[in-house]
């Protein structure tokens, strides 16, 4: 899971692609329609994450806390990260990951504030109503 968060602050998309099994599932279940919820095999997977280095000139992805059941890792994680442009992403996650008998990512559970996400990567607005 350590690697997984590596070489995505590496920008390496193409080593962090090995970690995958064939088969292996992304969910977003809070991707609302600004990221897709589900996505199954490396080809789909592949196909959401290579441009994602580009977006960003630095990446940073603290680990605060992780727990171990069977073959699934719980990880509490922030991102801590400068878009291209100098604006700073900071957001807070939660990834569930299950791994095969091999080790590779078999399931991948992303959980995160898409407000936040959809603000600073410019595909959401967001107007808070006045209070009463």
């Amino acid at each position: 899971m350590g690697t997984f968060l590596r070489l995505l602050e590496e920008r390496n998309i193409d080593d962090w692609m090995e970690l995958w099994a064939d088969e292996g599932a992304q969910y977003y279940p809070f991707g609302t329609r600004m990221f897709p919820r589900h996505l199954v095999g490396k080809a789909a997977i592949y196909d959401r994450w290579k441009g994602m280095p580009s977006m960003f000139d630095s990446l940073s992805f603290p680990i605060r806390e992780t727990w171990e059941a069977d073959d699934t890792v719980f990880a509490r994680f922030d991102s801590e990260c400068v878009l291209v442009g100098g604006r700073r992403y900071l957001n807070n996650y939660l990834g569930i990951f299950k791994f095969d008998a091999s080790g590779l990512v078999r399931e991948y559970w992303e959980y995160f504030d898409p407000i936040i996400a959809g603000v600073e990567f410019g595909i959401a607005a967001v107007a808070y109503a006045p209070r009463a």
